[in-house]
């Protein structure tokens, strides 16, 4: 069977058809629960959920405050660790 021009065939998508439904924005996004993780990973984790729920950390124009400080707290960490295992 030949296609008619200008009409898709039953194996094609038709780009107008609607999609699955976003889901809801209101609904926290999902972390892992805390369980014992080293300090550089507990303080990493930190930030992570700061930052996937704040407003500010989300808009690339703008400078979170509290990120900032997770990650200095971060950085202070890995490198306590770090100090740790090299002596």
């Amino acid at each position: 069977m030949r296609p008619t021009p200008g009409l898709a065939d039953e194996r094609s998508v038709d780009v107008d058809e609607p999609r699955d439904p976003a889901p809801a924005t209101d609904r926290p996004r999902l972390v892992a629960a805390h369980t014992d993780l080293t300090p550089p990973k507990e303080a990493w984790a930190e930030f992570l959920r700061h930052c996937l729920g704040c407003r500010v950390c989300s808009d690339v124009d703008r400078v979170c405050a509290t990120a900032g400080d997770l990650y200095r707290a971060w950085e202070a960490a890995s490198d306590r660790a770090l100090r740790r295992l090299a002596w």
